[in-house]
C-alpha cells in the first residue's frame, strides 16, 4: 500500500509562507533557499510558481496589500455608517500581526518594486480614512486629509517605534488614540 502523494504547494501557500517568514525573520527569511527549507519543498516547486525571487517579492507585496488593506476595507464597508466602518477598520487593523507590516516596510527599503506597492498601500489607506472622516460631515476637506494623515501616521508609527512596549501595550496605545479621536469627532 502506498501513501498518497503530499498535497501540491500552491502559489497561495508560498505567499502565506512568505508573510510568516517575513514576520518571523524579516527580509532575510525571503530567500528562495530559506523559503524552500521552511516549506519542505524543492526549488523546482518554487520556480513552478515564480520565475525569480523578484517576481515572488512583488507577488508577496501584492498579497500583503490584498490581505492587510483591501480585505479590511471590504469588510469594514459592510457597515452603513462611516463611524461604524472606522471602528471596524481599527479593530481589524489592530488584530493584524504588526511584524508583517514592519517586515514589509524593511523589505521596501531593499526592493523598489515592493517600495512602490507600499507607497500605493499608504495612499489607499489614507484615502479610505479621508472618505470615512469626510462622510461624517464634521470636518472641512483640509481637516479630513490632515486627520487621515495623522491617524495613519500614528498607526504606522506605533508599529515602527521601539518604545519598549509589548505588542499588547502598543495596541492599547493606539486604541487610546483612536478613542480620543472618536471622542473629539463627536464633540
Amino acid at each position: 500500500m502506498t501513501s498518497p502523494p503530499p498535497p501540491r504547494f500552491r502559489r497561495s501557500d508560498w505567499l502565506a509562507l512568505g508573510l510568516t517568514a517575513l514576520a518571523e525573520q524579516g527580509p532575510a527569511g525571503l530567500t528562495i533557499e530559506a523559503l524552500c527549507r521552511r516549506a519542505g519543498k524543492t526549488k523546482g516547486s518554487f520556480y513552478a510558481h515564480f520565475p525569480a525571487i523578484e517576481a515572488y517579492l512583488s507577488a508577496l507585496a501584492g498579497h500583503w496589500r490584498e490581505t492587510y488593506t483591501l480585505r479590511l476595507m471590504q469588510e469594514a464597508d459592510k457597515s452603513e455608517v462611516a463611524q461604524d466602518r472606522l471602528i471596524a477598520l481599527d479593530r481589524m487593523a489592530l488584530s493584524l500581526d504588526m511584524r508583517v507590516e514592519q517586515g514589509m516596510r524593511r523589505l521596501a527599503q531593499l526592493d523598489a518594486g515592493v517600495a512602490s506597492i507600499c507607497a500605493e498601500v499608504d495612499r489607499e489607506r489614507i484615502g479610505y480614512l479621508v472618505r470615512l472622516h469626510g462622510e461624517s460631515g464634521r470636518f472641512t476637506s483640509e481637516e479630513v486629509l490632515a486627520l487621515a494623515r495623522v491617524e495613519y501616521a500614528a498607526f504606522i508609527g506605533f508599529q515602527q517605534l521601539d518604545l519598549g512596549l509589548s505588542p499588547d501595550e502598543l495596541h492599547e496605545c493606539y486604541r487610546s488614540f483612536t478613542r480620543l479621536l472618536v471622542r473629539s469627532a463627536k464633540d
